[in-house]
Order: C-alpha cells, then structure tokens, then sequence
C-alpha cells in the first residue's frame, strides 16, 4: 500500500462543502474556504481536509508524503458542464488536453455516435469525458441501443420539440439521462415540456421569461449556461434555480476551452460574484453531470482531483483574465501536471 499523500499549507483551501445537491441562492457564494488548509490522501481518495495544525495531527498524516503548498490556492478540479468535441481526432485530443492543462478535471462532451466510437479505441485522455450524445431529428435506433449498451454514451442530448412522443418514450428506455435544449425561434412551451418529460438539464441559451425560470426554480433540474448565456445565470440564481456552467467550446461566440476564462466570463458578464461563477463551474456542474459523488468538491472519499493555483487569493483570478493560473494538478492523488 502506497503511503499517504499531504498536500499541506494551502493559503486558501476552497472545499467546496455544503448541503446536498446543486447548490442554489446564497448558498452558491460559500466555497467552504480554510485558511491555512491541508488534504490529506489515501489511495486516490480525500482522506481528510482542514486546518493544518488538525490534519498534521492525525495518524495517517505522521507517514504521509509531504507536498508543501504554501502561500497557493487550492481548490478541486474543475467540472465543464458543456462543450463540443470536434470530430476531428487530432482537434478532440487538443481540445481535452488543453482544456485539462486549464484546470477540467472532468469535461461533458457532446459528439454524434462516430465520434464517440473512434474516441473509444483512442488512448485514454488525461481528463475525465462525459459522453453526451447529439441525437439528430432523423435517428438510428440501433445504433442509439448500442451506444448506450456499450457506455459509449452517459447522456442524450435532444431537441425536445423536434422528435414525437414515440421517440421520447424510446429515449426513455434507454435508461440514460437526457440534456434538452431548443432551437431559437421555437415554441417557449418548450422548457415546460422537458421538465414533464424528465429532463435531468436544460441548455439554457437565450433569455428567459419568468415563468420559464420559476418552471425551472421549481424543478430538481439543473440549467446549464455557458459564457454566451452569461447574464441568464443571474436571474436563474436570483430564483434560486440550480445552475451549471460550462465552457461552450465549438458552440459559438463566447466560447472557451479554459473554464477558468468561463468562471471569468460568467463573474464580468453575467454580473456573479466570482465565487458564485467557481460554484457554478465545480460542485453544481458536477452534480448536473451526475458525478457529484467523485468531483466538484473536496471532501472525504471523493476523488483527489485537486489544482494548485499560483494565487494567494481566489479572488486574485480575476487579475489573470487570459492567463493559465493552474500551477499542479492532482489526478486522484498523483501529480501529473
């Protein structure tokens, strides 16, 4: 068994802890922030987190492999609520190294089926890929009963309005979560839909009415905006509606591979308190993914997916618009950047 690993004297130590769920209202300004905090790992796991003088007390701590972090900011990777994979093998490759090298622990990609199949017998990616899968209007049910069988895809993606009752009754027996999102000039009635349907999340790209976002306060789904959705994110939070964000990478204007320039965007833009645009980009994209109970946060058995960041201070980003501030990243407890 490996010994313990201690990252030890983080300046600012962003855990991210709080209540159960996607984090809503006020809620989403806490970031669970330790001053002079430490992690303590165990075999790819969060062992333990608090102030350093608790933590060097501990057992375990006493054996551990001591990385000194001191004067960093230290917070759990980040979580990209949504982004396009270019169908490009060479481009798909660039994209998630890049985006990972920028500090996305786990990054929801969508893709139709080929791209996902050649993604499968290509080497492993250094972050981890949630594959939501682009179901076109005119589809192949056996390829989509494949996809799913095979764990090509962890999510269908679907233009609610544009597909018959028929084939949302087939989507739902493939037992996978579905994104809904609508095209601009449809039918506002289309977010009422989704949410009877059992949409987990909605694409939200354009504003809202009110009754669309207390359709959505009121719902357990979770709204995914990215940079070009901006200034949605703050009525949305304003209602107390659960919401993620994403980079938006190969969607259109606005759009990123860097969810440190997405926090950024949604803080600038979108009128958020950074620490509501870290939330929205850690812990509640995670949970809209479905992997709250591995990322977004960090607390005992979660993943140790953790970034360094050559800050004193998180609110010290909001200096380096434009500028890669991940210093290491952890994946599950080992350095590898």
């Amino acid at each position: 068994m490996q010994r313990p690993l201690l990252l030890r004297g983080a300046r600012q130590l962003l855990t991210l802890r709080g209540p159960e769920g996607p984090r809503r209202g006020a809620d989403c300004l806490d970031l669970g922030v330790i001053n002079d905090g430490s992690v303590l790992i165990r075999d790819g796991r969060i062992l333990c987190v608090g102030q350093s003088r608790r933590i060097d007390n501990l057992a375990e701590a006493r054996n551990a492999v001591v990385h000194e972090v001191n004067g960093a900011v230290v917070m759990p990777a980040f979580v990209d609520a949504s982004s396009s994979i270019p169908e490009s093998a060479l481009l798909s490759s660039r994209f998630l190294d890049i985006a990972f090298a920028h500090g996305s622990g786990a990054i929801s990609g969508r893709a139709p089926y080929g791209v996902f199949r050649a993604l499968a017998a290509a080497p492993p990616f250094r972050a981890s890929l949630v594959s939501v899968l682009d179901v076109r209007t005119q589809f192949d049910e056996a390829q989509l009963a494949r996809a799913a069988r095979r764990r090509l895809a962890q999510e269908l993606r679907i233009e609610i309005l544009a597909h018959t009752r028929a084939a949302l009754h087939f989507f739902h027996s493939l037992a996978l979560p579905v994104r809904a999102y609508s095209a601009p000039a449809s039918n506002p009635d289309w977010m009422g839909l989704a949410l009877a349907y059992g949409a987990s999340t909605l694409e939200v790209n354009l504003p809202l009415n009110r009754a669309q976002i207390a359709l959505l306060a009121d719902s357990p789904a979770c709204a995914i905006v990215t940079p070009a959705a901006a200034e949605t994110a703050r009525g949305l939070m304003d209602s107390h509606a659960a919401v993620a964000l994403g980079s938006g990478f190969g969607t259109g204007a606005g759009a990123t591979c860097s969810m440190q320039a997405a926090a950024l965007a949604a803080a600038c833009e979108g009128g958020l308190d950074l620490a509501e645009a870290i939330t929205l980009a850690t812990i509640n994209a995670a949970h809209a993914l479905g992997i709250a109970n591995d990322f977004g946060s960090l607390e005992a058995g979660k993943r140790a997916d953790i970034l360094v960041l050559n800050l004193s201070g998180f609110r010290e980003m909001s200096d380096y618009n434009g500028v890669n501030v991940v210093s290491k990243i952890y994946q599950a407890g080992t350095l590898v950047a």
